[in-house]
């Protein structure tokens, strides 16, 4: 990622994720657990209930999450609508707020934003979760440049979805040999950007 002039060379569309990509998630997943501690077995039957749902694709993002919730409520006192409520009010509400007070964008990709526009490029960001704008705004990220801001369970499913990544190609009029997905997880990003016959550009922490 050292030249974006080189790895931009015949590209007109960039597909961005977003955790882990646009800003360094490190330490988020403490800060969460230290900041829910009341409620660490619904924080844990989240994160079981994502792994889980990686296997499966929905029609919608409705029936998405009500499969998910559905996962996280399994074997556990609380319902599928206290699963819900507990995700929608409490979880993903913290995660915007601590990525707003800790995290901020990476250099490089500030650089390669800027790149972009300066480009004409068109640019779009597909996260793995939701929130996508909210979070862009707490990083202090103009969202006005992107033509979209979607994340896969909105289209049904988790990454490497090939129907979610094709979805998004569809939605961006893009061409497979003149896009570039951008992400820190080559076995996420990298695999979407393949199923759909994009290139690629892997985000390291250093």
């Amino acid at each position: 990622m050292k030249d974006a002039k080189i790895e931009l060379n015949g590209v007109k569309t960039v597909v961005f994720d977003l955790d882990g990509t646009l800003y360094n998630k490190q330490g988020l997943a403490a800060r969460l657990t230290s900041r829910l501690w009341w409620c660490l077995p619904l924080l844990a039957a989240e994160r079981r209930a994502r792994k889980n749902m990686h296997y499966f694709r929905y029609a919608s993002q409705q029936e998405f999450f009500t499969a998910f919730f559905r996962q996280m409520a399994r074997g556990h006192w609380w319902s599928i609508g206290i699963a819900e409520k507990w995700y929608n009010h409490v979880y993903m509400p913290t995660m915007v707020r601590l990525i707003g007070r800790y995290h901020r964008p990476r250099p490089q990709i500030i650089a390669l934003l800027d790149e972009c526009k300066r480009m004409g490029l068109q640019m779009a960001v597909y996260s793995d979760y939701g929130c996508v704008e909210e979070k862009m705004e707490a990083l202090g990220i103009d969202t006005q440049p992107f033509e979209l801001l979607v994340s896969a369970p909105e289209l049904g499913a988790l990454k490497p979805s090939e129907t979610c990544a094709a979805a998004v190609m569809e939605m961006l009029h893009a061409e497979p040999e003149t896009t570039l997905f951008v992400g820190d997880r080559d076995e996420k990003d990298g695999a979407s950007a393949r199923a759909v016959g994009a290139r690629f550009m892997l985000v390291g922490n250093d």
